[in-house]
C-alpha cells in the first residue's frame, strides 16, 4: 500500500536523511495517466548517450520535499494536482556528497500539456523498470536507455547509402521521441513488401499531419521538419527550425549536417557498414 503523505511523514524523512548525515536531497515525481508513466529524456555529458528518467529535481534550501516537486513538474509544463502517495528513496553517492532523492506519485491537471511544452522530450512507459519500493527501501534510480529505438535497425537499412537520407532518419532516431510513439510509427512507418529487415517513413503524410493534428512540443515539431528536411527535401524554415532547440537538439542537427555532407559519424549507421 502507498503511504499517504503527511506532514508528520514528510518530517520524518528529512530529519532521518539528516540524522543519517545526507543533507544534500532531491525529488521525483511518478506522474501516471492511462496505466503508463510518464519519462524525460536526459541527455549525457556527451550529447548522444541519453537515458529516461523520472522528472524530478533538487530540494532547495527551506522548500519541504513535497515543495520541490511543483517547480520540478512545472518545468517540464505540467502542474500538479494531487501528491497521491510516497514511493521510496534512492541514494546517489557522488564524489563529494551523496543525494537522497525521494519519490512521490502525483496527478497533474492535463497530462497533453507535455505535447504542447517546447524543448520536454517525453514518452509514456507501461510501466518503471523498477517497482515502487517499501519506504523502508533504497530503490535504484529508474533509468532506460534513450537511443535505439524500435525499427531503427530497419530504418537504417533502408536508408543506408543515401546520405541525407541517413541523416534524417539518424536524426529522428538521436531525438529518441517519434519512434516510441504508436500513433507515429503506426500511422507514419510502413514494412515495404515482405522484407521484415527494412522499414519506411512516409515523411509528406507525417509533416501534413504536424500541419493538423500530430500532438508534440514545439521542439518535437522542429525535430520532425528537420529529419523531413533532410530525408525528403521537404521545405523548413531553418530561422524558426533553429533557434527554438535547447542544446541537445542543436548537437544533433549538427551531427546530422555533418552526416548527410558525407561526414558520417563515428557511431549510428557507420557500425552498420
Amino acid at each position: 500500500m502507498t503511504p499517504a503523505v503527511t506532514a508528520g511523514l514528510l518530517h520524518h524523512l528529512v530529519t532521518g536523511s539528516h540524522a543519517e548525515g545526507i543533507t544534500a536531497l532531491g525529488v521525483e515525481a511518478v506522474i501516471g495517466h492511462d496505466d503508463r508513466i510518464l519519462l524525460i529524456a536526459e541527455p549525457g555529458p556527451d550529447f548522444t548517450d541519453g537515458a529516461w528518467q523520472l522528472p524530478g529535481g533538487p530540494v532547495l534550501p527551506g522548500q519541504t520535499l513535497t515543495d520541490a516537486l511543483h517547480p520540478a513538474v512545472a518545468a517540464i509544463g505540467l502542474a500538479i494536482s494531487e501528491i497521491t502517495g510516497y514511493l521510496g528513496h534512492h541514494d546517489h553517492p557522488g564524489t563529494r556528497v551523496t543525494t537522497r532523492v525521494f519519490r512521490f506519485a502525483v496527478t497533474v491537471t492535463d497530462p497533453g500539456a507535455i505535447c504542447r511544452h517546447a524543448g520536454t522530450s517525453h514518452r509514456w512507459a507501461e510501466d518503471l523498470d523498477c517497482p515502487p519500493a517499501d519506504p523502508a527501501g533504497l530503490p535504484g534510480p529508474v533509468i532506460t536507455p534513450a537511443g535505439k529505438p524500435p525499427l531503427a535497425g530497419q530504418l537504417r537499412a533502408w536508408a543506408r547509402g543515401i546520405y541525407p537520407d541517413e541523416a534524417g532518419v539518424e536524426l529522428l532516431i538521436g531525438h529518441a521521441v517519434f519512434l516510441h510513439r504508436a500513433d507515429f510509427t503506426s500511422r507514419f512507418i510502413s514494412i515495404p513488401g515482405d522484407d521484415a529487415g527494412l522499414a519506411v517513413i512516409d515523411w509528406p503524410a507525417a509533416i501534413a499531419a504536424l500541419d493538423n493534428s500530430l500532438p508534440c512540443s514545439g521542439g518535437e515539431n522542429r525535430m520532425l521538419r528537420l529529419a523531413a528536411s533532410l530525408a525528403a527535401g521537404i521545405p523548413v524554415n531553418l530561422r524558426d527550425a533553429l533557434t527554438g532547440l535547447d542544446g541537445r537538439g542543436i548537437q544533433l542537427v549538427i551531427n546530422a549536417v555533418l552526416h548527410a555532407s558525407g561526414r558520417r559519424p563515428l557511431s549510428g549507421f557507420h557500425d552498420h557498414l
